[in-house]
């Protein structure tokens, strides 16, 4: 009888090694889709994180935990959005089954110059945040558009059907400025001017 009761917990023992993943849901890793981003005061970025095994198998996450380490710096929500808040630079971490991953991001300034191209019937940036008194250049592609700014105090002249050629505006008020083409339904933009 006393030897099945040691053959039994030997067993036992054996069953309960640590040769498999440090923890009980195999997450032995969390990647993220960027190690570092550059974002400007006001900008957004979603971050995402991967659950990985030991052998680097991509893993359904389960709940994933995110923090700034400054969020005067930049915020992040429950999603993985960034915010920029101010200038600097900080980590942003995701953290899945107690493994961690790491953004670092840097803020800067607001620029003063921006542009926006317009491949396809879009423009890109849609949002392009620049400083007061800054310049943004419109790149007219050989496909003929137009930029027509919703009516707000402070919003520059409307650029008339044009196409090959580079336009530049001043933004001089702060506050945001809608824009479209009217050639093309749905192609839209948006300049955040930030004082």
């Amino acid at each position: 009888m006393k030897y099945w009761f040691v053959l039994a917990m030997s067993v036992a023992l054996v069953a309960c090694g640590s040769d498999g993943p440090t923890n009980n849901s195999g997450v032995a890793s969390v990647s993220m889709n960027a190690n570092a981003i550059v974002l400007i005061p006001g900008q957004t970025e979603q971050l995402v994180a991967t659950a990985k095994d030991a052998a680097g198998n991509t893993l359904s996450a389960g709940n994933i935990t995110w923090r700034s380490a400054n969020t005067a710096i930049v915020t992040v929500n429950g999603s993985g959005i960034v915010t920029a808040v101010a200038v600097g630079q900080t980590d942003v971490t995701a953290t899945i089954d107690g493994r961690v991953g790491t953004t670092r991001v840097t803020v800067g300034p607001v620029p003063t110059t921006a542009r926006v191209s317009m491949p396809g019937l879009s423009f890109t940036p849609f949002t392009t945040i620049i400083k007061r008194g800054g310049t943004v250049t419109f790149e007219f592609p050989q496909l003929a558009h137009n930029v027509i700014f919703e009516a707000r105090t402070g919003a520059p002249q409307d650029i008339q059907v044009t196409s090959s050629v580079n336009i530049t505006r001043t933004f001089g008020t702060a506050g945001l400025f809608p824009y479209d083409c009217t050639l093309h339904p749905g192609m839209k933009g948006e300049i955040n001017v930030v004082p």
